[in-house]
C-alpha cells in the first residue's frame, strides 16, 4: 500500500507527468501513478519511486532547490515536441530564495486559451508528516484563482540504507473554465505524464553525479 504524501508537477499540474528525456530506466521500471476524481476533493494523483543512491547524493540534488529551473523542466516545455501534445506545458520555473517559493510558468494549449502565459507561486513547507520531506501548496493570486480552486505536492523520503523510497502525492481542485474542460482522462494524461518525465529527470541528474540504479518498487 502507497505511503501517501503530496508531489503536481499542472504542473505541478495542471499540473507532476513523462517520458521525454533519454533515461537508463524504461517506463515500466517507474511504478504506474494512480490518478483518483471526487466531487469533493478534485483530483489526486500518488505513487513511489525507488532508488538505489546514498542519501547523501539524493539530498545533494532534491534539496537543491535553485538548481531545479536546470533540469527538472527538461522534456516539459513548449519547445519539446512530445510535450506539445499535452494540454498544459510547463516553460520554466525559478525557486525565490529569500520568500521560500517557487513560481512555475506554464502555458495552456486550448484554443480560447492560447497565446497567454500563466504563473503560479508555490510555497516550501515541511512535509507535516514526521517523514522527511517538502509540501508544495500554491499560492493563490488574483489570475490564477480563475482556473485553480486547490492544488498542493507533497514528497517524502523514506532512506534505508544505501536505498531510498519517494513518495508523492498531488492534489488539484479546478475551478471555473478550466473545471469543465479537465475530464479525468485529459488529467491523468497530463498529470502522470509530468510525474514519468520528472522521475527520469530526477535519475539522469543523479546519474550525472554519479551512477545510480534504479530500483524496482515490486
Amino acid at each position: 500500500m502507497y505511503r501517501q504524501t503530496k508531489l503536481n508537477f499542472l504542473l505541478l499540474t495542471l499540473l507532476l507527468a513523462f517520458f521525454a528525456a533519454p533515461s537508463l530506466l524504461a517506463a515500466d521500471e517507474i511504478s504506474d501513478p494512480v490518478t483518483t476524481y471526487s466531487r469533493e476533493e478534485g483530483y489526486s494523483t500518488y505513487g513511489q519511486i525507488s532508488l538505489s543512491a546514498s542519501k547523501e547524493k539524493i539530498d545533494a540534488v532534491l534539496w537543491n532547490y535553485a538548481d531545479y529551473e536546470n533540469w527538472l523542466l527538461d522534456g516539459l516545455t513548449r519547445d519539446d515536441p512530445e510535450a506539445k501534445k499535452l494540454t498544459c506545458t510547463l516553460n520554466s520555473m525559478k525557486y525565490l530564495e529569500d520568500q521560500s517559493m517557487f513560481r512555475v510558468y506554464f502555458a495552456l494549449n486550448i484554443w480560447f486559451m492560447k497565446n497567454r502565459d500563466y504563473s503560479v507561486m508555490f510555497t516550501v513547507n515541511p512535509s507535516g508528516d514526521g517523514t522527511e520531506g517538502i509540501r508544495l501548496d500554491v499560492v493563490h493570486e488574483s489570475r490564477i484563482t480563475k482556473i485553480i480552486d486547490t492544488l498542493s505536492y507533497t514528497i517524502s523520503i523514506d532512506y534505508q540504507g544505501n536505498t531510498a523510497t519517494i513518495y508523492y502525492t498531488g492534489r488539484c481542485r479546478l475551478r471555473g473554465i478550466a473545471a469543465r474542460f479537465f475530464t479525468l482522462g485529459l488529467y491523468k494524461k497530463n498529470i502522470e505524464w509530468y510525474i514519468r518525465t520528472f522521475a527520469k529527470n530526477l535519475m539522469n541528474k543523479l546519474e550525472s553525479q554519479d551512477p545510480i540504479f534504479f530500483a524496482s518498487s515490486d
